[in-house]
């Protein structure tokens, strides 16, 4: 016999192809008969049939089991091949001594076609109560806290129950070698504890019976096998299948592995766990050793509840590794969604990808850029193994823990990379997540020489005579990836995978959004500007009829459009929610209650109005004060004006009234006819919002009644109700702006007309006006200007240059822009490119153009910042939204108040220009660069003293 290599030399697939299943024999110690379901006539035997049922085998074949068995038994075997559901052998029934045969006990199954009956000899000693024997064993076991110490109890109790001399725990790994994990050994006994047996040891078609029965009993390994009669079966013409028979006879090779091991008697006990064979519980005895039936169904219920209990450890363990994954996973994702940069996210926070999966480094490859952490092989060598990686797996996923053995290159790295857990992130190539382990290089003690697993004897395949521990030092290796290992490396790619698809589905729909809005929005534009132009052409139309001069016609119409553009204003400024109905009396009032407060008294309950309904009233409001103007209790000294609202039910019906009621004023009496204004009240009361407007003129004063419905109300508190409307600028003495002159750089020619014509009223130049930036721009560079006003867009061209040209200029200029601010305010330029500030609108303008910057900032210098290049500043203010409504939308109060904001502006800006040159003057700081210091600190009056020095050295 000469022992070979078997990794080399031998194939050892001799031993997977050898049919186990159908050895054509039985083991010696009971008898088999194969019954045609049909007529429950023998088909074949085996076994001593003289001995244990009284007749040889000629006698029996073709005869009815019922004739040798009884009756009793055969109506048992035909019941249950009736009632079987699988091939599984049971326990059928127990015959009595009698007429020259021995007690049995007999097992069936259903297996090729025919009913296959073991019988055996009911010995001395049998185990009368087998569920309670499962009991006490599970019982005894239960207490282990470990894997390792219930492997320790399920041996002992095995043992215990079964009297084998040695009892093993035997565990497999993933490339199918095992090594005993406990045992149970009388004394006398060799150790196999800790000991690895190589995976040739157990064949293939060995494992796939172990899967298929849960116990296999060899009582006596030197047995001589009995053969079946006949060897075919007659039904199939081949040899019988045994695949489920307890007493299938055993391949030859393993009756010798056991005699080399001393094993004159074997059981084996299967631990299957998920479907596949984890492990084995292996009983060894040096001598015959026979366990009856009902022993035997007490071990194998006991294999299946030791392997259900066994993966519930490992299913709970499991199940930790994974809720740990899953929530380092699910922080790793969450940075990974926050940042562009995906080696960042993996590798530079915490956790990591090393808190993911444990490894000894890992290295994230995107796009040729590789980053790492921990210990890793060097950036050139991870990527010619990406290259070699790519190439061999295509489906995103590569594991190796002997990645030298077949990648020859990474020997030469192995101390890093031994292992590696490779997952492709994108479709495009060498994007990938990699896990590198170093090499381990542990002593396996194998239970004999594995390169000697097996030998020939001539032409016989032999297993290994020796058992003895076998020491080899495994290198070019790393510790195994677990399958949980694995499954979370898939996981994590599909995560990745998940946000980059998720991002790109996000950026595809927020422009689909963004179009739709956009078209969305034009329409809208082009509904509201077709929606204003028809409002103002009837505006337009009805205020000719009734005019009786140009003059009337112009105020009349011009008041109008005014009120209208300011409730589209503060409609735009709520964002078209509500507006406070407060604040529409308020600021309609607002003129006539300054110094006489007495003269307007409002009071109501704090409602909303919705934008169509917010538009009537106002116009209504509107109509009604001008009367009160012209006619009313406004025009007198001592007149008054009371309004009120309260929400009341009338006629089953909840209204908001609203009542106007005129006082102290010149006697009225009924018109003679209905003019625009009545009919304007009137008519949109009742079209516009489906309630109805009341007009009284008795002696007193007109008085009003407007009854809204509630569902016009767009709520009753909130933000809108606190607002009010900024009062007009206070007037400023034209003198103080006489003989400026002027730079107007405006793209839009009717506004930069009106603007013009402004200002020429109060006495300004127009040094020259300029519709684009480089006509702006060669105009500033002409210093030829006292003020300039600068619109912030000209056809789409921002106008920096020439804020820039200006302030190297010393020049202070204002900014222009349409568009409505978050905060109604302006940006004035000082005279530097460093002084800029934000001014708000309103009162606060008033406040810049009466007593100068210091008085206008609040503490902190929060809506005054001093900022150092004019661009800077200007992006600042174009963040805030801070700009004027100057050349747009109407302005404050129509015409006048619109010339009025310019005028303050334009004033406040001068203001500053000569505030900083007067402190400059005195040789001391200006009030606004004290403002400023609060917020720059000590080098703040650095930079002011050289503004000053290049003022005087400009001027």
């Amino acid at each position: 016999m000469t022992p070979v290599d078997a990794s080399e030399r031998v194939d050892l697939s001799i031993c997977d192809r050898e049919p186990i299943h159908a050895p054509g024999a039985i083991q010696p110690h009971g008898v088999l008969l194969a019954l045609d379901p049909n007529d429950m006539r023998i088909a074949q035997i085996a076994g001593d049939t003289q001995a244990l049922l009284g007749a040889p085998h000629s006698a029996l074949i073709g005869q009815n089991v019922e004739a040798r068995l009884g009756a009793v038994a055969a109506t048992r075997l035909t019941r249950l091949a009736a009632d079987a559901a699988g091939p599984r052998s049971c326990l059928a029934f127990e015959t009595e001594a009698g007429d020259g045969a021995l007690a049995l006990e007999g097992v069936v199954h259903l297996g090729d076609g025919v009913i296959l009956v073991e019988l055996e000899p009911r010995r001395d000693g049998v185990e009368s109560d087998p569920l309670g024997l499962v009991q006490k064993m599970l019982a005894a076991t239960a207490a282990a806290e470990t894997l390792e110490t219930y492997a320790e109890a399920v041996a002992r109790e095995t043992a215990l129950a079964t009297g084998f001399d040695h009892v093993m725990v035997y565990r497999f790994f993933p490339d199918r070698s095992g090594s005993v994990i406990a045992e149970a050994a009388a004394e006398g006994c060799p150790s196999y504890l800790g000991l690895r047996f190589p995976a040739s040891d157990i064949p293939q078609q060995a494992r796939r019976l172990y899967l298929t029965n849960w116990l296999r009993l060899i009582p006596d390994v030197r047995y001589t096998p009995a053969p079946i009669e006949p060897a075919l079966l007659p039904a199939t013409g081949r040899p019988l299948d045994l695949s489920h028979s307890v007493l299938r006879s055993v391949s030859p090779v393993h009756l010798r592995y056991l005699a080399n091991m001393g094993v004159r008697a074997s059981m084996s006990l299967s631990i299957v766990v998920g479907g596949e064979l984890f492990g084995l519980v292996a009983c060894h005895h040096r001598t015959p050793h026979f366990i009856d039936l009902r022993r035997r169904a007490a071990c194998e219920l006991f294999a299946q509840m030791i392997s259900l209990e066994f993966q519930n450890r490992i299913e709970a363990e499991t199940a930790k590794r994974r809720m740990r994954a899953g929530e380092v996973q699910s922080r790793l994702v969450g940075a990974l969604s926050g940042r562009a940069d995906l080696a960042g996210a993996l590798l530079e926070g915490k956790p990591d990808l090393l808190d993911l999966i444990e490894a000894d480094g890992c290295a994230v490859v995107v796009e040729g850029e590789c980053a790492t952490l921990g210990r890793t092989p060097s950036t050139q060598e991870i990527g010619a193994l990406l290259s070699w990686i790519h190439a061999q797996s295509k489906q995103g996923l590569f594991v190796s823990d002997r990645l030298p053995l077949s990648y020859a290159p990474a020997e030469a790295f192995c101390d890093v990379a031994s292992g590696v857990l490779a997952i492709a992130i994108s479709r495009t190539p060498k994007d990938y997540v990699l896990f590198f382990r170093g090499e381990l290089r542990q002593l396996v003690r194998w239970a004999g020489n594995p390169a000697e697993a097996v030998a020939m004897d001539g032409e016989t395949l032999t297993p290994r005579a020796s058992f003895e521990a076998w020491d080899e030092t495994a290198r070019l290796q790393s510790s195994a990836w677990s399958d949980t290992e694995i499954e979370i490396a898939r996981s994590l790619r599909s995560a990745i995978l998940e946000v980059f698809v998720h991002a790109l589905d996000l950026a595809v729909r927020e422009r689909q959004a963004a179009q739709a809005h956009q078209h969305f929005l034009m329409a809208e534009l082009e509904h509201r500007a077709k929606n204003i132009l028809s409002v103002i052409q009837s505006l337009v139309r009805f205020t000719a009829r009734s005019a009786a001069s140009l003059e009337e016609f112009n105020a009349t119409l011009q008041s109008r459009l005014s009120t209208m553009a300011r409730v589209q204003t503060l409609l735009t400024q709520s964002r078209w929610e509500g507006l406070s109905l407060r604040a529409i009396i308020e600021d309609e009032l607002a003129l006539f209650r300054q110094g006489r407060e007495s003269a307007c008294r409002i009071d109501g309950e704090p409602v909303a109005l919705k934008p169509k309904a917010a538009l009537a009233v106002s116009m209504a409001i509107h109509e009604l004060t001008t009367n009160a103007a012209k006619y009313g209790a406004l025009s007198t000294p001592g007149g008054r004006v009371r309004v009120e609202w309260r929400r009341r039910r009338e006629k089953g019906e909840k209204r908001l009234t609203l009542t106007w009621k005129e006082s102290g004023g010149p006697p009225t009496a009924p018109p003679k006819r209905s003019g625009f204004g009545r009919m304007l009240i009137e008519r949109t009361m009742a079209i516009d919002l489906g309630g109805e407007a009341e007009l009284r003129f008795p002696a007193t004063g007109v008085e009003c009644r407007i009854r809204i419905p509630v569902s016009q109300i767009a709520f009753a508190k909130g933000p809108q109700e606190s607002e009010r409307r900024p009062r007009s600028a206070a007037a400023v003495e034209p003198a103080a702006l006489a003989h400026r002159r002027v730079l107007l750089v405006e793209d839009a020619a009717l506004v930069a007309l009106s603007v013009r014509e402004l200002l020429e009223e109060w006495g300004m130049e127009i040094a020259q006006s300029c519709a684009t930036v480089w006509d702006g721009l060669r105009a500033a560079l002409r210093h030829d200007c006292d003020v300039a006003l600068l619109d912030i867009d000209l056809d789409g061209e921002p106008v920096w240059p020439v804020a820039d040209a200006l302030a190297e200029a010393h020049v202070p200029f204002v900014f222009t822009t349409g568009f409505e601010p978050r905060r109604d305010a302006f940006a004035i330029c000082g005279p530097s490119r460093r002084d800029q500030a934000l001014c708000g609108g309103g009162a606060r303008r008033r406040a810049v153009a009466r007593h100068g910057p210091e008085r206008f900032a609040p503490k902190g210098g929060a809506d005054m910042s001093i900022v150092s290049p004019a661009r800077a500043a200007l992006r600042s203010a174009r963040r805030a939204s801070a700009a004027s409504r100057l050349s747009r939308a109407g302005g404050a109060r129509g015409g006048r108040d619109h010339a009025d904001a310019i005028f303050a502006t334009v004033g406040a800006a001068l203001w500053i220009s000569s505030a900083v040159r007067a402190g400059a003057d005195r040789g001391g700081a200006a009030p606004w660069r004290r403002c400023a210091h609060r917020r720059t600190g000590a080098s703040a009056g650095a930079r002011s003293r050289r503004s000053r020095r290049r003022w005087r050295r400009n001027r």
